[in-house]
């Protein structure tokens, strides 16, 4: 049965609204703790992190966290991070929406391109971007780092 998106509002968060996100960022991250979860957005604040939530009926369903800066091979851009629709919602057009609303600031902005990262086992999330007209560029490398250590 499809959603009656009729009531469906896409609009960006402000800063004091960014930790209602954290119940959704919590479903969509479900290995990492609570806590830790709550003090990474504290520190992506500074950094320019901006997001966007999707709300039917007053309730938070849908969440996109989103930066904007240059690299020497696009020139500006937007970097989307963490899209996630409550699983029940999924597959209804939310996604689809937020998308087409980052796309539309993207633009404002003058960005050349928007980019993203999809975890390799998210095939169902591959297949979305790639219909949105996504292209599969490259590899994302990570090296995981010792700890550091703690100021005395």
């Amino acid at each position: 049965m499809a959603a009656d998106l009729t009531d469906l509002v896409i609009r960006e968060l402000t800063v004091d609204e960014f930790p209602q996100i954290l119940p959704l960022i919590e479903q969509h991250n479900s290995k990492l703790d609570p806590g830790e979860l709550r003090r990474r957005l504290e520190s992506m604040i500074p950094h320019g992190y901006r997001c966007i939530a999707a709300f039917m009926g007053g309730r938070m369903v849908g969440v996109a966290g989103y930066w904007v800066s240059a690299r020497f091979y696009c020139g500006e851009y937007m970097d989307v991070d963490n899209v996630f629709v409550l699983p029940e919602l999924r597959s209804h057009g939310i996604g689809w929406r937020m998308m087409d609303w980052l796309h539309e600031k993207a633009q404002e902005l003058r960005c050349k391109v928007v980019m993203l990262d999809s975890y390799t086992t998210y095939v169902d999330a591959h297949r979305f971007y790639l219909r949105m007209g996504y292209e599969i560029l490259g590899y994302h490398f990570i090296k995981r780092l010792p700890e550091s250590p703690q100021p005395a």
